[in-house]
Order: C-alpha cells, then structure tokens, then sequence
C-alpha cells in the first residue's frame, strides 16, 4: 500500500465517512482497513490505533531546521536537493517500529493539509528527506549525543546541525565518501548553521575510516548509510566487526528499532 496506492485515501472520501458522525482519524482508519482488505474486527482494534496517527503540520515546521535552512533546488550530476510534498492524507512512515508483548506495530501517519519537506536524490532515488520519520527517528540519538561526535553519513546534515545546537557537544565530525553531496551541502545548507565552526567534513569511505579510528577520538558516533532497514541491516553487522574495539566509544544506528526486527 505505502508503496503503490499511499494516496488512495482523498479529502472527499474522508469528508463523506465523517458525514456519519465519526472523527477524522476514526474516518481515516476505516478505509484504510477497506483498502487493505482488512475485515478481522480483532487485528483492527490490535494495531490500527497504535500504529495509525493524525500528525499537525505546525508539530514539524517549528523545528529549528525547518526554520534556518531554505527549500532551494540544486543539482551535482546525479545528485539534487529538492522540495517533496506530502498531499493530504498521503500515508507514510513516521517513526520507528514500536514493539508491545509479542507484536511489531508499525508507526504510520498521515497530514491532512499539504506537508512540504527538503529531500536529496540520487540518480532520481530518493536517499535523504527531512520528513517527520527522519525527525521523530533521530530525537533519541539526537539527545544522546555529547562531547565529540561522529556521524558516519551526510545527507542534508539534519543530524549535524540538530546535534551543533547542543551545548553539552563540542564537535560534530561528518565521514562522507561522496564529494558530490558534500560540494551541495556546502554550498547551500552548511552556510545557514548557527554552529558552523563545530563542524568538520572528511571525505572517506565510512569503513577505512573506522579501521582507522582510535577509541579516544570521539564520544558519541551515530550511523546512517543506509537508505531504509532492509540494507541497513547489512551495515549494522558489518559495522560490528569494527566496533568490538571500541570500550569507551557509544555507537547508534539510524532506525535501529526497525533494523532489530530483521536480525
């Protein structure tokens, strides 16, 4: 569904289910369980209410990125930075798989007014957003981070500058291999940060530069290499074969909820 029909659900179809008497979200959830065919009362009442959630534009759009960074469309060769747009009541992942007794509950969530986001594409692929699920999925490694940091992946440097804003961190160190996304970051994100002096770039390759690394060079690495949990699972146990040697060294990974299930 979120892969060929995530905009099924229309204003109209909405508006003519709440003529019932019924909530949005309530609306909203009743022909999602119509469009995937659900008829199980049962698995309705187990998953829909936790896993199906009304989202507030005004919730995302307060963020400090979202207020210090503007939406220009640039192009490198195969790489772009655009704005992306959610319609009204598109369906999307919004956050990390939440896990209750024995069930995997998805997070998925829905606007119901358009929701633009800055994203960055590779050969027309999709491989960065700033989107409600790469902001809900990085609070937690987010408020982790102190000291040194080391983030292993660019992107749009959401982690970066959210990660710069803290007092409690010195530094923040980004490993990027692709000169490309570096040369955009640089020239149209990197100048908006409020802390660009704790920022330093390297371009290498994530791996060298880990066999590389000392155990006392920094606090904090999170990682994000990998585009979503299916080859980020990959990453996740390569990266182990290298982090065995780190003691004093705390390691995150990007959507590590949703990675963990496919372990």
């Amino acid at each position: 569904y979120l892969n060929e029909y995530e905009c099924s659900i229309t204003p109209s179809q909405i508006k003519k289910v709440m003529e019932c008497g019924v909530d949005e979200l309530f609306a909203y959830k009743l022909l999602l369980s119509n469009y995937l065919a659900i008829e199980n009362q049962e698995i309705i009442d187990m998953y829909f209410d936790k896993m199906v959630h009304k989202l507030e534009v005004k919730d995302y759009i307060r963020n400090p990125y979202y207020e210090n960074i503007p939406f220009n469309n640039k192009k490198i060769d195969s790489w772009q930075i655009k704005k992306g747009k959610y319609k009204p009541y598109e369906l999307f992942v919004f956050d990390d798989f939440k896990y209750e007794n024995d069930l995997v509950i998805p997070q998925v969530g829905y606007f119901n007014e358009p929701f633009y986001y800055l994203a960055v594409y590779d050969n027309n692929r999709l491989w960065m957003s700033i989107t409600p699920n790469e902001i809900n999925t990085m609070k937690q490694p987010i408020n982790k981070a102190k000291g040194n940091v080391l983030t292993f992946g660019l992107g749009l440097g959401y982690f970066a500058y959210m990660c710069s804003l803290k007092d409690d961190v010195k530094s923040v160190t980004i490993v990027e291999k692709d000169e490309r996304v570096i040369k955009l970051f640089k020239d149209n994100i990197l100048p908006y940060f409020v802390s660009i002096e704790k920022i330093n770039i390297i371009i290498e390759d994530a791996y060298v530069y880990l066999s590389k690394m000392n155990d006392d060079m920094y606090d904090y690495v999170f990682v994000d290499i990998y585009h979503d949990a299916g080859d980020g699972k990959e990453v996740y146990l390569k990266m182990n074969q290298y982090r065995n040697r780190f003691k004093k060294t705390i390691f995150e990974y990007w959507i590590y909820n949703t990675i963990k299930h496919y372990l």
